[in-house]
């Protein structure tokens, strides 16, 4: 696959918020999903993002500030697995 270690290190931008690489799974079957918190500026709240993949979408879930990352992650499992069912 493509290498992937620059995302890892530098992080991504997502909708204008740049982010952290917390957990990389999007390659590995069974998972397929990316787990991201935004980097906020000094002071300001931090966000936990997750994106899942199908064979024709991306789930993207953000929590609200405060929202455990594994809760965000959940859900986005959770309708990502649902629309590869349907």
């Amino acid at each position: 696959g493509p290498e992937r270690g620059p995302l890892l290190v530098q992080g991504l931008t997502l909708g204008g918020l740049r982010c952290s690489v917390i957990r990389d799974s999007l390659l590995v079957e069974g998972e397929h999903s990316m787990d991201l918190r935004t980097k906020g500026a000094a002071g300001a709240p931090t966000f936990n993002i997750t994106a899942a993949i199908t064979n024709k979408t991306i789930v993207l879930a953000m929590g609200k500030e405060g929202v455990h990352g594994g809760c965000v992650n959940k859900k986005c499992y959770e309708m990502a697995n649902h629309l590869r069912r349907s």
